[in-house]
């Protein structure tokens, strides 16, 4: 068995036992990005178990969602809903779209990204341009999300927000080395060719 696959194995393991545990939702520290390793694992293994865990993950996360849920990409529902939208996009995930990204449609268009003082990716204004890009791009068509004025906004404030590998790189590029048993550290073996 290869180094890399050691690793992965032990990771995959490691939040097996530890991740329900875990009370962060979020995609960049929590349970959304355990959802998203746990789905490439399987695909990379063959194993529906883990594909398992990773809806199991993905059923705590929506179930725990809630009107106080954080917006930011960082740790709330900007990066929860891109990473469900990343789920779609990659064939993880089947949904009713509009029924399930309702929600956080309505509270996205809540934030001006025009007057918004933090435009970082992780806790702002790019964080939610990053959710509502790619919510558009997997809209079916005659069925836009956000009312007409945001989309225009978003249009004109953030034309070309983070392409994927950039908010892959701010996800999993946190010191890596020092986290060798994270989940950051098997999606950057998994994804390493982005």
């Amino acid at each position: 068995m290869a180094d890399d696959d050691v690793l992965l194995e032990k990771i995959a393991n490691h939040y097996l036992f530890y991740g329900s545990f875990h009370s962060d939702l979020g995609l960049y520290n929590g349970k959304m990005g355990m959802v998203i390793f746990f789905f490439h694992y399987a695909r990379y293994t063959g194993n529906s178990l883990y594909e398992d865990f990773a809806e199991e993950f993905l059923n705590e996360i929506l179930e725990n969602l809630h009107t106080e849920t954080p917006i930011s990409f960082k740790r709330g529902l900007a990066g929860i809903g891109w990473g469900m939208l990343y789920l779609i996009k990659q064939g993880f995930m089947e949904t009713d779209i509009q029924e399930t990204f309702k929600d956080m449609d309505e509270k996205v268009m809540e934030y001006n990204l025009l007057y918004m003082k933090d435009r970082s990716l992780e806790t702002g204004a790019k964080g939610i341009a990053a959710y509502a890009h790619s919510r558009l791009s997997v809209s079916l068509q005659g069925e836009l999300p956000f009312e007409e004025s945001y989309r225009q906004t978003l249009y004109e404030t953030y034309p070309d927000v983070c392409p994927e590998q950039e908010i892959w790189e701010g996800i999993i590029g946190h010191n890596i080395k020092a986290e060798s048993l994270s989940w950051k550290a098997g999606l950057g073996i998994l994804l390493k060719d982005i």
